[in-house]
């Protein structure tokens, strides 16, 4: 179990290059333990299915495209906080877009809320605080964040993201 939380919380964390690298110091740790990746055998068909409606190449080994959108999704169900970086046309819109449209077909309403920080002043992202009469005047996060919080009706399941977008 050590051995799976180790690799499977710390996985997503590495660029392509390095995951044979860590998965090599994971082999000494724990030598001879095999422990395959959880497969959730209809997100991950939903997965590959949406990735294909959008005309893409399907990609499924370990480290590549349909396992990404799952490591995003195990790491949202995990974590508080999560952020998704990578080099431009690395395929991170692709990952992001592909995960809540899985969802959202297996009846999870998921909500992509995409911001490019970089097109708006710092006052405008995150809120200012008036210096004269203290009023505060909320930004374009605080409102993302006030939506994304916001109570959902009774017997309603969603899930809402918040994307930034640099330029």
């Amino acid at each position: 179990m050590l051995m799976r939380a180790l690799r499977d919380m710390n996985l997503p964390k590495f660029v392509y290059d390095d995951v044979p690298l860590f998965l090599g110091l994971i082999n000494d740790l724990f030598p001879g333990l095999s422990c395959p990746r959880v497969r959730y055998p209809q997100f991950n068909d939903r997965v590959e299915a949406e990735l294909a409606a959008a005309g893409l190449q399907v990609l499924t080994d370990a480290g590549e495209q349909v396992d990404k959108v799952i490591q995003l999704y195990e790491t949202m169900m995990t974590r508080h906080t999560t952020m998704v970086v990578g080099q431009t046309g690395g395929g991170k819109s692709v990952i992001m877009q592909a995960l809540a449209r899985s969802q959202t077909k297996m009846g999870v309403n998921t909500k992509l809320f995409v911001v490019n920080p970089k097109a708006i002043r710092i006052s405008e992202l995150y809120g200012v605080l008036d210096p004269e009469t203290r009023d505060w005047r909320d930004g374009l996060l605080s409102n993302i964040f006030r939506e994304v919080n916001r109570p959902l009706a009774p017997g309603k399941d969603e899930a809402r993201c918040s994307a930034g977008r640099p330029a």
